[in-house]
This record gives structure tokens, sequence and C-alpha cells, in this order.
């Protein structure tokens, strides 16, 4: 016989959480006839839904084991189907706790981990215990780095030894939100600006059309739009910046909590956005690009995962963006307008169009109503290419795409004469070889 390898189990809570809505209701819809005692059909039904619901969530919490074997970590699921999933630990790219708020009520958290080459549900156990799941992030997060520092060759080319595990220090908050800024931003966003702006005109005109028809068949948009904007600031809210050991800690969520790690090796660019609305109020929302991670900067279910300041004063998201950029400052490069016959291509757009580059940053500008300065480091640069469309070819312009990890960043040169197109591809071809050299990789 095989020795049973040492493992754990998710919380035994877990079949309830995973239910709860369903027991729930199935309680309400049957309350009466219980307080009878007389359960009709219904409740006899819903009564034998519950026992085979709770048989096969206890059969699947005991077939549910978790553990760490070598340099991967196990986890075993599965009643009718049996499930065995390996995760390399030295693969991780990030773990997030997630607190839903059934989950919240019991105490419990669920473990999301980021995988590299895998999706985003690739690796998850729900649920832990909150201080479980808390310490089951810091040692696979601790086993991980020193899974990649025991791989790391040193300067004298012989294998370097594994660190000892650090004890965690205690994180330091570097930038929160408060609710009535992130409940001001909303107002003033575009999109409730547009919201007001609709049901302004669909009010005057029903009123001067006698008649409330278009109002009333437009109106679950309308509410729909707003709901939008209720369920941002229910994920935003109480948003909190801090700085650990592993990275940034994103802490967010008003129903559903999650805390989310963001390794700063893994920032390819940055870009700072201001919105007509907001820049009197000298406010700035902060978002980046991750490796291994495409999401969008926006959302309808609140900040993304990419989102490190969804609003705050200009100078602490210039700063931030600072702190994940290795100290590299996004103004600092002298940026320079398009040539003159952009003003043929945009009439509008080209008075906002500006590029450039410094020695370790490639930065670009643009936007009317939304100002965004995007910034990415040269050595995270995978390619650069021209574009030219039948107009632009017309006119003798041309865009310069820097091509990084997908994302809300995108650094582009816009509207640049043909030849100076060329020369910005060709320079930023040989500084993106030096800038990868430099960091020891191939160019």
């Amino acid at each position: 016989m095989t020795e049973e390898r040492p493992f754990r189990r998710l919380s035994p809570l877990t079949p309830l959480v995973r239910s709860f809505i369903v027991v729930v209701a199935a309680v309400w819809a049957s309350w009466d006839d219980l307080l009878r005692g007389d359960p009709g059909p219904l409740a006899w039904m819903l009564l034998a839904l519950l026992v085979g619901g709770a048989v096969y969530g206890a059969a699947s919490w005991l077939r549910t084991k978790y553990w760490i074997e070598a340099e991967e970590l196990r986890v075993d699921t599965g009643v009718i189907s049996r499930q065995s999933r390996r995760i390399r630990i030295d693969r991780l790219q990030g773990i997030d706790i997630v607190q839903p708020l059934v989950a919240r009520l019991f105490g419990l958290a669920e473990l999301r981990m980021d995988v590299a080459g895998g999706g985003r549900g690739e690796g998850s156990l729900a649920f832990l215990r909150l201080d479980d799941a808390r310490a089951l992030k810091d040692l696979l997060l601790a086993r991980r780095d020193a899974l990649r520092a025991k791989g790391r060759p040193s300067a004298d080319g012989e294998a370097a030894a594994a660190p000892t595990v650090p004890v965690p220090t205690p994180a330091r908050v570097l930038a929160r939100v408060r609710p009535t800024t992130l409940l001001l931003s909303l107002l003033l966003s575009a999109d409730t600006l547009v919201l007001v702006l609709v049901a302004l005109g669909l009010v005057v005109s029903s009123l001067l059309a006698d008649s409330w028809l278009g109002l009333s068949a437009t109106l679950p948009v309308l509410l729909g739009l707003g709901l939008v904007q209720v369920r941002r600031f229910v994920a935003g809210y109480n948003f909190t910046v801090s700085q650990t050991d592993a990275g940034l800690e994103i802490h967010r969520g008003l129903l559903e909590v999650s805390s989310q790690t963001i390794t700063l090796s893994r920032v390819m660019g940055v870009v700072l956005s201001e919105p007509v609305l907001w820049r009197r109020l000298g406010w700035a929302r902060l978002d980046v690009s991750l490796a291994g991670y495409s999401s969008s900067s926006g959302g309808q279910e609140g900040p993304a995962a990419s989102t490190v300041l969804p609003v705050g004063d200009r100078v602490l998201a210039l700063w931030l963006a600072r702190y994940v950029l290795s100290s590299l400052d996004p103004e600092a490069p002298a940026l320079t307008g398009p040539g003159p016959g952009a003003r043929w291509a945009a009439p509008v757009v080209h008075k906002y169009l500006a590029a450039g580059a410094g020695e370790q940053l490639a930065v670009s500008r643009h936007g009317v109503l939304t100002r965004r300065l995007h910034a990415v480091p040269h050595a995270r640069v995978q390619s650069v290419r021209v574009r030219q469309g039948p107009w632009q070819r017309r006119l003798g312009l041309a865009d310069v795409h820097l091509d990084s990890p997908p994302g809300p960043v995108d650094v582009r040169a816009r509207l640049r004469e043909a030849g100076e197109a060329r020369r910005i591809l060709e320079a930023e071809v040989a500084v993106t070889r030096r800038a990868r050299r430099a960091q020891g990789e191939p160019a």
C-alpha cells in the first residue's frame, strides 16, 4: 500500500456557502407550508433537492484535498469524475484573496491563483478560513521566490542557494480612496454626464410632445446605466493600496471584498488618465499593463485588476507611477507633436497628440475629453511597427506603434511624417535592443 500523503481540506462550511442562496430560496418558498405543518408537493420536492444537494456537497468536500509537494501545489477534486491539478509554484504570477458576501458572513475566503500560461480560473481554492487563506498565500509566494532564486545563476555562474523564507513585514498603506471621493468621481465621469444629458433630453421631449411613452421605453436603459455606476462604487469601495514584501496589495470592495497583489516585475507600462471634469480638482487615474493579464483599464463591474488607483490626486497618481516603474518618471521624456499635415488627417485631435522617448522610457499623450499619458520602458517593448492608412499615405503621414503585452497601455507616435516615422522606428529598435541587453535579456 502506498503511504497516504499529508493533505488539507477546505472549510467544512464550503457546501453551505456555495448553496446558500438556494437554501434560502427553498426555505422561503416552503415556509408557510412548514409553519402549518402541512408540507405540500413543492415543499417535499424542495426538501429532496436540499438533501440531495447536501449529500453531493459533503461528498465533494470530502473528495477535495490540497497539499504542497516538492515544487507543485496539488489539488484533487471531483465526485463522479476525478480531477487532479498540478500547479507549478514557480509559475505563480499572483495570488488574490476574494471574499464574496456570503463567505464574509462565515469568515471564509477564496484563494485565486494567477498562473503563467494558464487561465484566470486554473488555480482556485474555495473556501478557506480567512486566516488559513492568508497563511497559504504567504507560504506559496515565499516558496515561489525561493524556487526562482534557487534556479537563478549567481555572479560566479553557480546556482544561487535558496534563501530562507523571510518573516513578512507589515503592509504600509500608500494610498486610500475615500468613499466620498470615489462617489464624486463617478458622478463627474463621462458615463454619468451622458446619462444625465439623455435623461434631460427625454424629459424635455416628453414635455413638448405631451407624451411619456418615449421616457417609459428608455427608462430600463437609464436604470441599467445607473446600475453600472452603482456597481462600480460598490466594487471600488474602500480602495486601498499598500506596500508589501510581494509587491503592491490592492484591497477593495463593499459587498465582495478582494485583496490582489501586483508583482512589480510584472508591470509592463502605465497609463495616467485625466477626464476633463477631474482636471479642475487635480484628479487622475492610474492603470498598468501586467504580464500574463489582458484586461483593459475599464470595467463595468468596477476597477479592473490592472487598476492601481481609480481616482486620486494627480501628484499621488504620478508618484505611484514612478513607484511601479522603479523610479522612472513618465513625465521626464520631452514630447513633440505630429507633422504639419496632421491637421488634415485629424483637424481637432492633432492638437492633443504628442510622443517622445527618453533613455529608459517611451511616452505618448493623446485624448481630448480624457487626456491619457502612456509610458512603457524600452526593455518591455516587444515590437515596433509603422502603420499607414490610405488617407495617411496620401498625406505622407504614418503612425508608429510600440507593442507591449496586452493591456490599457498603448504607446503610439501618431500622424508623423513618413520619414520621421521611419527614423523613430529605427531609433526605438536600437534603444530597445540595448535596454534588453542591459537587463540580461535576449535582444
